[in-house]
C-alpha cells in the first residue's frame, strides 16, 4: 500500500463508480444491443491468456483463404459499458491503466466489468469490437474493416496448454479441449510465423524479455524469483494483436480521425553514443550505429545478431532497451521505431488500458456517423487529454510495479544472505557496479569490496584498476556473495567474492 500511495495509485473505486459499473454489468444483452452488430457467434473464436487471468479482453479466429489469411481479432466492447463522461469513465481516465503486482491487481475498471460483463469468458455471448483483416501469404495487409460484433468464445485457452499443443506434448484430454478451435489455432500459428519473418526483414529487434516472475507462499512471502518465459503461444498472440493495432491506426490516419496513437521515437544521439562505447568495449562492431542520419531498427538488429550466443548477449539486449526512447501516447502518428511501423496504436486491451477504450469510442463514433462529419470538435480535446494522461499513468504504474518487484526480490534474497552466486555487471557507477544474477535479481557491489585494487570510474561504462589494468564493464562476469537485503527499500547489496571462492 505504501508503494500505491507513493505513486498516487488509488486501489479503491468511489461508491458512485462502483454503482455505475454494477448497473452496467448487470444489464443483460438485449435485442437492441445486437442491432447493427455482426453476429460472429458461429466462428471458432478462443481466448488465450495466463492461467490466472480473469480480465480476458481479446479473442482470436484465423482461417486460410485463397489469398492467404483471414484474421479476426475480437476485443471486449468496453466503450459500450462505460458511459462517455460518466463517473466511471472519469475514474478510468484518471487511473489510465490496471496495475499488476505478484499478489494482486489494481484494476482500471471495477471487477463487475473487468472480470464479469466485459471479460470474454468461454460459452458466453459477449459484445465485442472486431478487427477483420485479410492478409496475403507474405503477411501483408490486403484489407481491413472494423465492426461492432457479438461472439461466443469456444475455448478459454491457456498459454502453457497451447504451447504443449504446439510442441506435441499435449495429451488426449488437452487435444479434446481445443478440438473446436484447432484449425483456427493452426492457421494462427502459421500466420504468426509469417508475420515474424516479415518483422525480421523490417529489422525489428527481438529483444530478450527482462521480466521477472515471482512465486509467493500462502502468506504472500516471495519464495522464488526467475525470468518470465515467453513461449510460442505468447508470441503468436502478440503478433496477431500488433496486426490489429496497426490496422486500427491505419484506418484512423486514413480517415484523419482525432486519435490516440502509440508512438516510439528514434533514440537520441546521446544514447546511441553511449551504446557505441559499450559495443566497442565488448569487442563488437559498432559501425552500423555510426552512419549518417538516424539509426534504424535494422542497425540495432545487426548489433544484437553479433552478440547472439556470446556472454554479452543479455547485456547488449538490456542496453539496446535502455538506448531506446520510452514509448508513449500521442495524437500525432509519428511512427513506432521498435516495431518499424509507420502507424500504430493500442486497440486490443480496453479492460486494462484507457487509450484503447478511448480509441474504441472514437472508432465507434466514426463507424456510426451517417456522413463523414468532422469528429475533431467532438473528440479532438478528448484524444489529447487521453494521450497525455494515459502516458503519465503508464509511467506511474511501471514505477509502482518495479518498486514492488524490488521489494519481492529483496524479500527473497533475505533468505540467501551469505550465499555465493555468479552474475554479470549490468551497470557501472562511480562508487560501485550493479550485478544481475541468472534469476534476474540485481544488487550493488561497492568498489571497496574488491581487495588489493585501485579502481577508477572512466565516467561512462567502466571501472579500471590502475594496478592490473583489469576492467569492469557492462557484461563482465563476477562472482559475488549476498551481503544484505532490505525489504522496505528493495535494496540488495553484494560483495565481490573473488575467483577462489567460486571453485
Amino acid at each position: 500500500d505504501a508503494i500505491l500511495d507513493q505513486n498516487g495509485i488509488q486501489p479503491d473505486f468511489s461508491p458512485e463508480a462502483l454503482a455505475e459499473a454494477e448497473a452496467s454489468a448487470s444489464r443483460p444483452i438485449a435485442e437492441a444491443d445486437l442491432k447493427d452488430r455482426l453476429d460472429l457467434r458461429a466462428l471458432p473464436v478462443c481466448t488465450i491468456d495466463d492461467a490466472g487471468a480473469k480480465d480476458l479482453d481479446d479473442a482470436i479466429s484465423v482461417s486460410r483463404t485463397e489469398h492467404g489469411y483471414r484474421l479476426g481479432v475480437h476485443i471486449a466492447d468496453v466503450s459500450h459499458y462505460v458511459r462517455e463522461g460518466g463517473v466511471l469513465d472519469r475514474e478510468a481516465l484518471s487511473r489510465g491503466t490496471s496495475v499488476y503486482f505478484a499478489d494482486r491487481v489494481v484494476p482500471m475498471l471495477p471487477k463487475a466489468l473487468s472480470n464479469g460483463a466485459c471479460s470474454l469468458n468461454a460459452g458466453e455471448d459477449k459484445l465485442t469490437f472486431s478487427a477483420l483483416i485479410e492478409l496475403d501469404e507474405a503477411g501483408q495487409i490486403l484489407s481491413y474493416r472494423f465492426h461492432k460484433s457479438v461472439i461466443c468464445s469456444k475455448v478459454r485457452g491457456v498459454y502453457t496448454e497451447v504451447n504443449r499443443l504446439f510442441d506435441g506434448t499435449a495429451d488426449a484430454a488437452l487435444r479434446g479441449k481445443y478440438a473446436p478451435v484447432m484449425d483456427s489455432l493452426h492457421a494462427a500459428r502459421e500466420l504468426a510465423g509469417v508475420l515474424k519473418t516479415q518483422f525480421k526483414k523490417a529489422g525489428v529487434v527481438d529483444l530478450e524479455s527482462t521480466e521477472s516472475e515471482f512465486t509467493l507462499d500462502e502468506n504472500g512471502v516471495c519464495i522464488d524469483v526467475h525470468p518470465r518465459h515467453s513461449g510460442e503461444a505468447e508470441q503468436m498472440i502478440e503478433y496477431l494483436m500488433i496486426t490489429a493495432n496497426r490496422a486500427a491506426a491505419m484506418l484512423a490516419k486514413k480517415a484523419k480521425l482525432p486519435f490516440v496513437y502509440r508512438i516510439h521515437e528514434s533514440p537520441s544521439p546521446d544514447r546511441v553514443q553511449t551504446l557505441i562505447q559499450l559495443v566497442d568495449a565488448v569487442g563488437l562492431n559498432s559501425k552500423p550505429l555510426k552512419k549518417k542520419g538516424k539509426v534504424e531498427p535494422a542497425d540495432f538488429a545487426d548489433i544484437l545478431g553479433q552478440a547472439a550466443g556470446t556472454p554479452v548477449q543479455k547485456v547488449i539486449s538490456h542496453q539496446l532497451l535502455r538506448t531506446m526512447a520510452k514509448a508513449r501516447y500521442d495524437v500525432n502518428p509519428v511512427g513506432h521505431f521498435g516495431l518499424a511501423l509507420e502507424d500504430y496504436c493500442h486497440f486490443t486491451s480496453p479492460i486494462r488500458r484507457y487509450p484503447d477504450t478511448a480509441i474504441h469510442r472514437i472508432l465507434s463514433a466514426a463507424l456510426a456517423a451517417k456522413e463523414k462529419q468532422d469528429l475533431s470538435d467532438r473528440y479532438g480535446k478528448f484524444a489529447a487529454e487521453a494521450a497525455k494522461r494515459s502516458s503519465d499513468a503508464e509511467v506511474r504504474a511501471m514505477t509502482a510495479e518495479r518498486s514492488a518487484e524490488d521489494c519481492y526480490m529483496a524479500e527473497y534474497m533475505t533468505r540467501h544472505v551469505g550465499e555465493a552466486y555468479d552474475g554479470v555487471v549490468s551497470g557501472v557507477t562511480q562508487h560501485g557496479v550493479f550485478v544481475e544474477l541468472e534469476n534476474t535479481v540485481e544488487g550493488f557491489v561497492p568498489m571497496e569490496s574488491f581487495p588489493n585494487s585501485d579502481y577508477t570510474f572512466d565516467g561512462v561504462l567502466s571501472q579500471v584498476d590502475s594496478r592490473t589494468g583489469n576492467r569492469l564493464t557492462i557484461g563482465t562476469p563476477l562472482h559475488i556473495r549476498v551481503a544484505s537485503a532490505d525489504v522496505a527499500s528493495g535494496r540488495i547489496d553484494f560483495f565481490y567474492a573473488g575467483e577462489t571462492e567460486s571453485k
